[in-house]
C-alpha cells in the first residue's frame, strides 16, 4: 500500500523549495529551455507547478495529469506575471496540501519537486537531494511495480531497501533515493538505468527494466 500519511507537510515543503529556488530568476532565466521538459520553457512550467493547486481548488481536475490539462495550465497562466503566480502559489499551498492529505493524494509533492530538479538540471545547480519528499517516495515503489513478473529487491544506498513484483526470476539493484525518484519519472535513458548496480537472474533484470518506467524514457542521458 502507498503510505498517504503526512501528505499536508510534504507539499508545503516542497512549494516553498520550489518557491526559493526559483524566486530571484531573471526574464532570460524564465526563458532558458528546461531540456527535462523539452516542450517548455522555466515560465510554462511555472505555468504548470502554479496551476495545479489553482486547479484543484477551482474544481478543475476532470483530465487530471493528461496533456490537455497540463497544456490548459500553461495557456491560461500565461496571462499572469511571473510574480503573481509566485504569489498566488506561496498562498494556496497550504489549503491544497490539506485537500491532499484529506483525499489520500500523494503525487503533486513528487511532481512539484521533481519540476525543480528539472530546472536545476537546465541551470546546471544541483542540490536538495536527500529530503522527505526524495525519501518518501522511494517507498510508494511497490504499488507501482507490484506487477513485475519479477521478485526484485531495491537496495537503496543509505541501508534501507524494498521488495516488489510478483514471484519469478530474482533480481537486485543497488542505487541512491535521488537516482531512483528521478529515473523512475523518465529522468534518465535505458542506458542509464542499465548501468546501475544490477545483479540476479539476467531474465529478472531485463523485465524490471522493462517495466520500471512510470513516465516514459529519456531519450538522452540526463546527467545532473
Amino acid at each position: 500500500m502507498t503510505d498517504t500519511a503526512g501528505i499536508a507537510a510534504p507539499y508545503e515543503f516542497v512549494a516553498s523549495s520550489f518557491l526559493d529556488f526559483v524566486r530571484d530568476f531573471s526574464d532570460d532565466d524564465w526563458a532558458t529551455h528546461v531540456p527535462c521538459t523539452p516542450e517548455w520553457n522555466a515560465r510554462q512550467l511555472l505555468s504548470h507547478v502554479t496551476g495545479l493547486p489553482d486547479d484543484i481548488l477551482k474544481g478543475r481536475v476532470e483530465g487530471a495529469a493528461t496533456d490537455p490539462w497540463t497544456a490548459s495550465q500553461v495557456e491560461r497562466n500565461a496571462e499572469f506575471s511571473v510574480a503573481e503566480l509566485l504569489e498566488r502559489f506561496e498562498q494556496q499551498a497550504p489549503e491544497v496540501g490539506r485537500i491532499l492529505e484529506a483525499i489520500g493524494e500523494s503525487r503533486p509533492p513528487f511532481d512539484c519537486h521533481t519540476h525543480e530538479h528539472d530546472l536545476r538540471h537546465a541551470f546546471g545547480r544541483p542540490g536538495n537531494r536527500d529530503n522527505i519528499v526524495i525519501s518518501s517516495v522511494s517507498n510508494q515503489a511497490a504499488d507501482s511495480l507490484a506487477e513485475l513478473p519479477v521478485a526484485l529487491t531495491i537496495d537503496f544506498t543509505d541501508g534501507a531497501a524494498i521488495s516488489v513484483g510478483a514471484s519469478g526470476p530474482e533480481a537486485a539493484v543497488s542505487l541512491p533515493r535521488f537516482e531512483y525518484a528521478r529515473s523512475r519519472v523518465g529522468r534518465r535513458s535505458a542506458a542509464q538505468l542499465a548501468a546501475y548496480d544490477w545483479s540476479g537472474d539476467p531474465d529478472g533484470i531485463a523485465a524490471a527494466q522493462q517495466g520500471w518506467w512510470v513516465f516514459g524514457v529519456a531519450d538522452d542521458d540526463i546527467v545532473e
